[in-house]
């Protein structure tokens, strides 16, 4: 069905998520959203909501102004503790809601909801890592009850689901019993201004030296957290380098929850073999990968997979696991491995290494599948989430 367009509908999209301070996948992709979506034309009024000033450096130009709703100052804390997941904000926010009058409110299905109902709702599913068969492994129990409580009252009370992946749409359907009509899948982006093939080499190698990057090296990207599956790698690369396979794997990104054992099979690791450089200056994450023989991730129950994406518009062959949204970003552009099978993964370190028309043709095939995700796209689908739920409610 083709919904028609709405016009002078009044919008609030609660960027609190992507407002923490710190650089998360999460936030990231709800960042670069809601700036494609403050270009779609339209005489709608649309608010963006969170509760505290702009933190992230260059945030400050994300949006020609955000509103910031804090938190009522008396008794915050305690009835924190009381009523969990600060109600006075939540409070706060269905209260403008109905004195700003939004036809339509969008938020985060992982953050809790306003205290009542305030128009349609759009909630947005980022991934269910926390009800999957190994999530005490990844999260704490007090997480995993909180983020499963919040998810399941966001997507029963949601006018429109969006989805990242259509894996994650299908986890919602199954898990909290809705409607798949009701869920609209949007997939991310990539910037392409900053993740592209043509960076100069000389460039590549000046910020290999300031990492200290000495040899050919397969990259890893993300937050060290137990389902990054970071051990497994640790051993497959190590395998290859043991069967003559002379790369280095390269981690780049911050210890997260739980991280313990994933630092220990780090640390463990011969460093000429596995090299942590921790999380890397905004600038210079574009170069590692691009300089990279291969971008690797065997990490498990992924909702979409963003830096196989932003390699793959690098130019960079991808590794990933046949697994959750990681096999469905990467698809036939890439290796898909059993992320439990090391032999399996160094086999395809190997191969890649060592067969030159095979990393033409999986580079070809790389950018050409990230052609297909840009966040022009995904702004649109979904600003047309918004509409249909403007219409549907």
């Amino acid at each position: 069905m083709v919904w028609e367009r709405q016009a002078d509908m009044r919008v609030a999209v609660n960027i609190r998520n992507a407002n923490l301070g710190i650089p998360d996948g999460h936030g990231e992709s709800m960042r670069a959203l809601v700036r494609e979506m403050a270009k779609i034309p339209g005489d709608h009024m649309v608010e963006y909501l969170c509760d505290a000033p702009l933190r992230l450096a260059g945030s400050e130009n994300l949006l020609h102004g955000a509103r910031v709703l804090r938190p009522f100052p008396a008794g915050n804390r305690v009835l924190r503790g009381i009523l969990e997941a600060d109600p006075w904000y939540r409070l706060r926010v269905a209260i403008q809601g109905l004195l700003r009058r939004w036809d339509v409110y969008v938020q985060s299905a992982h953050e809790p909801p306003p205290s009542f109902g305030i128009g349609a709702r759009v909630v947005i599913v980022h991934d269910l890592a926390f009800i999957h068969p190994d999530a005490q492994e990844n999260f704490d129990g007090a997480l995993i009850a909180e983020l499963d409580r919040w998810t399941a009252v966001n997507v029963h009370a949601a006018t429109i689901v969006v989805a990242v992946s259509d894996v994650v749409a299908r986890d919602v359907a199954r898990r909290y019993g809705i409607s798949p009509t009701k869920i609209l899948t949007a997939h991310h982006g990539v910037d392409s201004k900053r993740f592209h093939p043509n960076y100069d080499a000389q460039e590549i190698a000046v910020c290999r030296r300031r990492h200290h990057i000495e040899s050919d090296y397969v990259i890893f990207v993300g937050t060290i957290q137990p389902r990054k599956n970071i051990p497994t790698l640790v051993e497959a690369v190590t395998r290859s380098q043991s069967q003559g396979v002379g790369m280095q794997l390269v981690i780049a990104g911050a210890g997260g929850w739980k991280s313990e054992s994933s630092i220990d099979a780090i640390e463990q690791a011969d460093p000429a073999v596995v090299r942590w450089i921790g999380r890397v200056a905004e600038g210079d994450l574009p170069l590692l990968i691009a300089g990279a023989t291969a971008f690797i991730s065997v990490a498990r129950d992924e909702g979409f997979g963003m830096p196989a994406l932003e390699a793959m518009a690098s130019g960079v062959p991808v590794i990933a696991a046949d697994d959750a949204g990681l096999a469905e970003v990467v698809g036939e552009a890439g290796f898909l491995v059993n992320p439990e099978d090391p032999d399996a993964i160094s086999s395809a370190i190997a191969r890649l290494s060592g067969d030159q028309q095979l990393r033409s043709d999986m580079i070809s095939r790389g950018l050409k599948r990230a052609e297909a995700f840009t966040w022009k796209a995904a702004a649109h689908n979904v600003w047309g989430a918004i509409e249909r739920a403007c219409v549907s409610f």
